[in-house]
């Protein structure tokens, strides 16, 4: 008896009676977009859940139907849905306009980013993560004169080609479309293995810059130790290499300075977007004074000059959004509501853990702060072996959980990202959801079937 097919026959089922919108619009969706969606981790099978708006870390769909919202948006959602604070700041610069040449409300951005992340002595605002990395990777080149990139496995820095690979445990790009020789310049290793950089500082003298992403979340989550950060930070300043943190997902999350505060170590540069602004679409590269002046037209003649610009850089609702995102987390900094909402995750941790504990099902949680991720599979856990496990038990683990009124994740995706909105009450319901799942569903036979085949 195939009791996987049997599991994902039930919770399918259960999800197309509850979202016929969904249904409905994703069959027109899907002859306007491939996969009837704006990107890939949107789509899900049997087809994606459609959403009407959002509240808080609640958000609803266009069935009218309510869930507990731990997805935010892939998150940048820290402060929630609609967040009084962001919307205050866009409300009160509402009648200048979306683009202005210059505004005022850009150097209070930059301003207020100056003073709390460690690295923003200088600040160049952008559009998306994306495309922070490859203007930080672009300064680091022009001011060491040097051409190759290192990163490492497991670490995702968006959609440029040059680092579309290295994303699991080999340079094997990450999907098609990608030539190989677009990552010509780029150079891997893997993570925490301070030998292993020794060694290749040693033999080449040509390294313009390291970027890492303090989470290591693309590909599970599974964090980066200070004592490797802090050695970064040492070996490249000796080599005259450009260190990037790449906080585009980290920035805020970990803390009012991101991870360069949580862990005391000062990048040379940082990329910043995600909850920079609260939801609205900005982005942001900061840095020391030095190495950023190879953008700036005042610089002496000697500098190097770096071409930079952009339509939207200075759009006026994303950099308002900020300022009031910002500032509420400096409040909830002050309040030490970043500590407080970090320990609710951890309880929820706890809680995961001794669901399927208790009924025999072996989970993996990987947790940084407020972000989570996990894996049904009985696999030792290190990011090697968990590159390629079987996924499809969380996947209709999160497809299970939305038919309960929780969007843990989305199915494919598996990034658990938790606001300062879900409170007590939003992480007991997600709990009480998570108990009707797997007493509903037959979870515990299907992995017990995967291990018996695998």
């Amino acid at each position: 008896m195939d009791r996987i097919q049997i599991l994902r026959d039930q919770v399918v089922a259960d999800y197309e009676q509850k979202t016929p919108g969904s249904r409905s619009l994703f069959e027109r969706a899907a002859k306007a977009l491939p996969g009837g969606a704006s990107g890939n981790l949107r789509y899900f099978p049997p087809y994606p859940l459609y959403m009407s708006s959002g509240d808080g870390c609640r958000a609803v769909d266009v069935n009218g139907s309510t869930y507990v919202d731990s997805f935010l948006c892939n998150g940048p959602l820290l402060l929630g849905h609609r967040h009084p604070a962001v919307m205050a700041g866009i409300a009160r610069i509402e009648e200048v306009g979306s683009l202005v040449v210059n505004p005022e409300i850009m150097i209070e951005c930059a301003e207020k980013l100056q003073q709390v992340i460690p690295s923003a002595e200088r600040v160049r605002f952008l559009n998306s993560g994306t495309e922070a990395v490859m203007t930080a990777l672009r300064y680091a080149r022009a001011y060491t004169r040097k051409t190759k990139v290192v990163k490492f496995y497991g670490h995702y820095h968006g959609q440029d080609d040059q680092l579309l690979v290295g994303v699991g445990t080999d340079r094997r790009p990450l999907g098609h479309g990608v030539p190989e020789s677009s990552h010509d310049n780029t150079l891997t290793l893997p993570c925490d293995d301070i030998p292993a950089f020794e060694e290749l500082l040693a033999s080449r003298d040509d390294i313009a810059a390291v970027i890492i992403d303090p989470a290591m979340h693309g590909s599970g989550l599974w964090g980066v130790s200070r004592e490797f950060l802090a050695a970064l930070r040492d070996l490249t300043h000796e080599a005259a290499i450009v260190l990037i943190f790449d906080e585009v997902i980290t920035g805020f999350r970990m803390g009012l300075s991101g991870a360069q505060g949580y862990h005391s170590i000062t990048p040379d540069l940082t990329t910043l977007a995600k909850a920079l602004s609260g939801g609205e679409r900005l982005a942001a590269v900061v840095g020391s004074a030095e190495v950023m002046q190879v953008t700036d037209p005042l610089a002496p003649k000697q500098v190097a000059r770096v071409f930079q610009s952009g339509t939207g850089n200075d759009a006026t609702f994303a950099l308002a959004a900020a300022l009031g995102a910002i500032g509420e987390y400096e409040r909830l900094a002050k309040a030490s509501e970043f500590e407080a909402l970090f320990a609710r995750v951890e309880g929820l941790e706890v809680t995961i853990r001794a669901a399927f504990e208790a009924r025999g099902i072996a989970i993996h949680v990987n947790r940084v702060c407020s972000m989570m991720q996990l894996f049904i599979t009985d696999v030792e856990p290190k990011f090697e072996n968990f590159v390629g496990v079987n996924t499809e038990l969380q996947d209709l683990l999160h497809l299970a959980m939305i038919n309960e009124g929780v969007i843990l994740s989305l199915p494919t995706s598996d990034h658990m990202y938790f606001s300062f909105m879900h409170d007590h009450e939003a992480f007991g319901e997600i709990a009480a959801a998570l108990d009707v799942v797997l007493e509903k569903y037959p979870f515990a036979e299907a992995f017990r079937e995967q291990v018996q085949t695998r």
